[in-house]
């Protein structure tokens, strides 16, 4: 999202509740293996039709009659589901699946009983449902969509940040797009809320509009503005499929930890060859004793290829990297370590090939890997081969591995600090509190107000210029300011002490400093979402069930407060 696209807007809801009581209708117990189970026999088609208000479930006329669920009970049931992350069993929770079964049910079952009867209309009679083969992914739908709404709601009219990633499916070559909001809560803390998960996008189709236009407006932050709608579309399209993006995240293992881990690896390569031999022939495991067959069969010239150009690769960023992840971020710092990184990745590839070859050859002669024949014919494998052009094995690590791993590279710089960005990164760093201000520069801040001209009118712009001066010479002067060393205290201590209401201009600046792209604060961000999303896609396929339930789990307190009749409204 670029400068003018950060834009306020006011958040709308409410949902008309529809009734769907029968006269004869009663309680029918919910089957777990019914809501969830795979096996179910057929579809069975239902219609509506409208009776002064209330909603008649009709019997097909065709086929044996169905089973009806009261829906309520269903709804309840699911919402445990989904609070629980069960889809996925291993939630990342750290508690085993049957501690939270039976601490975690029972807790829900209480609450159940106690509940205001006004509110989970217990006694009412039940709303009897028709029992269809997708009963569990409507509901599951319906929850995502009220809970976008929430989130909107949340927002409450605000600023805020639409960032997309994607995350790449193990063993496919499919991928999924995560879309997301940031915000600053009323208490200045920065905020990222998922807004939802795009299964297996087509990036250059106009589908991809739709889903993203169809998401921001069941949240309420999009409006009928085809502009707008375009400009996401593009900048989606702009940054590409961002699967290896080495620039990691909150909460993920940083670059340099990579780093070391691989420069570890490499040292400790013979022991740890030694220990998979002693599991592989002493251990009685058999699971034990396959995994360390797979892993030492996996001990490949490809893979020491791989291990020291990511080695040699990451050795070049590391310093960028540890750089951004320090809590005070000196932009200019950043911006010479990120030119230096470039030079010397081009460096790489177009002089470091002999060089790094013979490093190659030696560490597999030293761990007595097998080295194919440079010379001879590289044959690619089989699902590759119609299409794959002739090479020789040398021309295929040299073009197809080498140089293609360091271009993803320096693509991914050019994606992350293009000219724009590396100049919102500066100019905004301007703000940071770290040292009593020391980056403070008045026109450079002022340089940054005037890439937001819906924002910061030509009259803003003078009051902006006097606050500024007055601002910085009361924070310096303010004990409780000292000590800070990042953008985020920064906001949370403005509106703590009143200084966000004092400065109104100024914390609008910060403001959008900590929720736009291509700024310290974010640019390494994305939704901390994103790492479980990421585990989750290790195994699981990407559909729209996993992905409506994984905005429920992880947005639990707002789907928590999703009402029944919001989901049946929306069935």
């Amino acid at each position: 999202m670029e400068p003018s696209d950060c834009q306020s807007r006011n958040q709308t809801s409410g949902t008309p509740v529809h009734s769907d009581e029968s006269s004869d209708a009663h309680a029918a117990d919910v089957v777990m293996e019914d809501l969830l189970g795979p096996s179910r026999k057929r579809k069975i088609e239902s219609s509506s039709v409208a009776h002064g208000g209330d909603v008649v479930m009709e019997e097909p006329q065709d086929g044996p009659s169905h089973k009806k669920v009261d829906i309520h009970q269903a709804i309840d049931l699911m919402r445990f589901v989904f609070r629980e992350g069960m889809p996925f069993l291993d939630n990342g929770s750290g508690r085993s699946f049957a501690e939270r079964m039976i601490v975690d049910m029972s807790g829900f079952m209480v609450d159940m009983m106690f509940q205001d009867p006004g509110i989970s209309q217990q006694n009412a009679p039940g709303r009897m449902w028709t029992m269809t083969p997708t009963l569990d992914k409507d509901i599951a739908h319906a929850f995502a969509k009220e809970t976008r709404k929430g989130i909107g709601s949340v927002v409450q009219g605000d600023f805020y940040g639409i960032f997309v990633d994607t995350v790449h499916i193990p063993s496919t070559i499919m991928s999924c797009m995560v879309l997301f909001v940031r915000y600053l809560n009323g208490k200045g803390d920065v905020v990222e809320r998922l807004l939802g998960v795009v299964p297996d996008p087509d990036f250059r189709g106009s589908s991809i509009k739709v889903m993203v236009d169809s998401m921001l407006s069941e949240a309420g932050l999009i409006k009928e503005c085809p502009q707008f709608t375009e400009k996401v579309c593009s900048l989606i399209q702009e940054r590409g499929l961002n699967l290896a993006s080495d620039l990691k995240k909150p909460g993920e293992t940083s670059w340099g930890s990579y780093y070391e881990a691989l420069v570890k690896f490499a040292a400790y390569l013979d022991p740890i060859c030694d220990a998979l031999y002693f599991v592989r022939e002493e251990v009685k495991d058999h699971d034990q004793t396959y995994l360390a067959y797979k892993v030492l069969k996996g001990l490949s010239y490809d893979f020491a290829f791989g291990l020291l150009l990511m080695q040699d690769v990451l050795s070049v960023t590391n310093e960028l990297s540890l750089a951004l992840d320090r809590k005070y971020v000196d932009a200019e710092n950043c911006m010479a370590l990120l030119q230096e990184a470039k030079q010397q990745l081009q460096v790489m590839r177009d002089k470091g090939w002999t060089s790094f070859l013979n490093k190659v050859g030696l560490f597999c002669s030293e761990n007595e890997f097998d080295m194919p024949n440079m010379g001879a014919k590289f044959e690619p494998r089989p699902r590759l081969r119609g299409n794959a052009p002739t090479m020789t094995n040398l021309e295929h690590y040299h073009i197809d591995f080498f140089e293609k791993v360091i271009n993803i590279h320096l693509n991914e710089f050019d994606k992350r600090f293009s000219k724009q960005s590396s100049s919102l990164f500066v100019l905004s760093s301007c703000l940071n509190p770290h040292n009593s201000f020391q980056a403070f520069d008045k026109e450079k801040l002022l340089e940054y107000a005037r890439l937001y001209p819906s924002d910061f009118s030509d009259s803003d712009i003078a009051t902006l210029d006097l606050q500024l001066e007055a601002f910085v010479a009361d924070l310096r002067s303010d004990v409780r300011f000292r000590e800070m060393s990042a953008l985020s205290e920064l906001s949370v201590k403005m509106v703590e002490t009143g200084k966000a209401t004092v400065y109104p201009l100024v914390y609008l600046l910060l403001k959008l400093a900590l929720i736009l792209p291509g700024t310290p604060a974010t640019a390494k961000t994305a939704s901390s979402a994103i790492k479980f999303i990421d585990s989750t896609m290790q195994e699981e396929p990407c559909n729209q069930w996993i992905s409506d339930c994984l905005l429920l789990f992880l947005e639990r307190d707002i789907f928590e407060n999703v009402t029944n009749d919001a989901v049946i409204a929306s069935l």
